[in-house]
């Protein structure tokens, strides 16, 4: 059987994805560096090339979960011609796709313990960026209220849309959009425009 050679960054997220795709489906405990190469058709010595252990192509699999929706928002926080009410709304709207494709992975074979620790990395991930926009909307007075922790709100109010957006109760994911948008309204003491 001949070898097929590939371009070092190509290998290295092919080892990346296919690690996510078990550390998803079988936890970080049962999914082993043999696993991985198996999969992708390599050799221990190809594994040590790229990763120094099992913990560093876990924390490049998480990482790479985080990296698009991350872009996008950043390029949100970062655009000077929406007003805060404006980026909120583009948070939102991107919030639905990233909800359906955390959705998407998280089947029956999942690990829901490996979800657990996604959702919350991703949150305080994307916590810097969405304090960006909290203090924008300070500096800019649409958020009304005295802020003394500008890093605890935007832990408080991007856990507390987690919890309304995976919510099992309410079903409808334009409710749950209008549940938040009243309760930052309140908690901002901020008109939520439609």
């Amino acid at each position: 059987m001949s070898r097929i050679v590939k371009a070092p960054d190509v290998r290295r997220q092919e080892l990346i994805e296919i690690a996510l795709k078990q550390f998803l489906e079988n936890g970080y405990e049962k999914t082993s560096i043999r696993s991985i190469l198996k999969e992708a058709n390599g050799e221990i010595g190809m594994f040590y090339h790229y990763f120094e252990s099992k913990k560093e192509i876990y924390e490049a699999a998480l990482e790479k979960y985080n990296e698009e929706y991350i872009v996008k928002l950043t390029e949100v926080a970062n655009n000077n011609y929406l007003d805060f009410n404006e980026k909120l709304k583009q948070v939102f709207t991107l919030l639905p796709s990233s909800i359906s494709e955390y959705r998407l992975m998280y089947t029956e074979k999942v690990n829901p313990e490996i979800m657990t620790i996604l959702l919350s990395r991703t949150l305080l991930k994307i916590e810097p960026i969405f304090e960006q926009i909290i203090i924008e909307g300070i500096k800019n007075e649409d958020i009304r209220i005295s802020v003394p922790n500008t890093h605890l709100l935007s832990q408080f109010l991007l856990f507390g849309i987690s919890a309304i957006v995976h919510d099992t109760k309410v079903k409808s994911m334009e409710e749950k959009m209008v549940h938040i948008k009243i309760f930052l309204s309140k908690v901002l003491n901020s008109s939520m425009d439609e």
